[in-house]
């Protein structure tokens, strides 16, 4: 019981980080007291940590890319070298032909390009697969819309998007105290940033077994009928990423379950569409990096 209200708790986070105990208990169809002990344990424990992350573009970031990296040797020098770029947002330790994945977010295809051959550079990279983004479905920490043209932030909007991006949590009385702004104006500052695209909250989940924290990576290749069998991915139960993409397969996908019974059935549910003409899958193994956050300048 706990493991599958764990489950319903995380998906639900991911989709509203900052969501009530009562509107999660309302989401998962459980007690408020249960639902807040939950909650708590999870953030307690480190399973899940809630952020807020601001739109690509208002980071000035246009050019988004899955890259998959085949490593030769100990693969920790890939790593490390990973880890302290800051074009990579999310780096992953993965089963299968390739060692290591990455999602690389930079200004344009030129610093894209630059970012994936210095990858090529590394001692122990053997070959580097990459997938560009033509546009994503379905993401806790990607955008389904373009950036809003008239949005326009201030030295405020900025302070606060920073104190999220540490706790996407923080009560609003405690973001008023470091504004200066009322509660009630904090709480309509950032419903706006959220509502304007400008800023979304969600779960981070660690992945170390149990409540839907096993994931597993999944390439599709379509065929004519590609519309209409990724709009079948998107509603499966599970689907934590979706994305059409450039490169050896036409989409991507992240699911998450709680058993690897579970991620099997999966997959064997996204084979079985029309339309699906191949399928590869990788466990996500370890995460090393996840981290969105950017310098924001003030927009005028």
């Amino acid at each position: 019981m706990t493991v599958d209200l764990d489950s319903k708790l995380i998906a639900a986070l991911q989709r509203n980080g900052r969501a009530t105990y009562r509107e999660l208990s309302v989401a998962v169809d459980a007690p408020r007291a249960a639902v807040s002990t939950r909650v708590q344990a999870l953030l307690d424990s480190g399973t899940v940590s809630v952020v807020a992350v601001a739109h690509p573009e208002l980071l000035g970031l246009k050019a988004l890319a899955h890259v998959s990296i085949a490593v030769s040797g100990p693969m920790t020098p890939v790593l490390d070298a990973l880890i302290g770029s800051e074009a990579a947002v999310y780096i992953s330790a993965v089963s299968g032909q390739y060692n290591v994945i990455a999602e690389l977010r930079v200004p344009s295809h030129d610093d894209l390009y630059r970012a994936i051959a210095e990858l090529r550079s590394q001692r122990g990279v053997r070959s580097v697969s990459t997938l560009v983004y033509v546009d994503v479905i379905k993401g806790i920490f990607m955008p389904e819309t373009a950036l809003q043209a008239d949005i326009r932030l201030d030295s405020t909007d900025v302070t606060l998007i920073e104190l999220l991006e540490r706790n996407g949590r923080m009560p609003f009385l405690a973001l008023a105290e470091h504004t200066g702004l009322s509660p009630s104006a904090v709480r309509n500052r950032v419903n706006h940033l959220i509502a304007s695209t400008a800023l979304r909250v969600g779960a981070v989940v660690k992945r170390r077994g149990g409540g839907r924290t096993l994931a597993m990576g999944i390439g599709v290749n379509l065929g004519s009928r590609d519309d209409n069998a990724v709009s079948e991915i998107e509603s499966l139960p599970g689907i934590e990423f979706l994305a059409r993409t450039l490169g050896r397969y036409d989409v991507i996908a992240t699911v998450a379950a709680n058993s690897s019974n579970d991620l099997h059935a999966l997959s064997e549910r996204i084979r079985g569409i029309d339309g699906v003409s191949g399928l590869e899958s990788w466990a996500h193994l370890e995460v090393f990096k996840e981290h969105y956050a950017r310098s924001l300048d003030v927009r005028g």
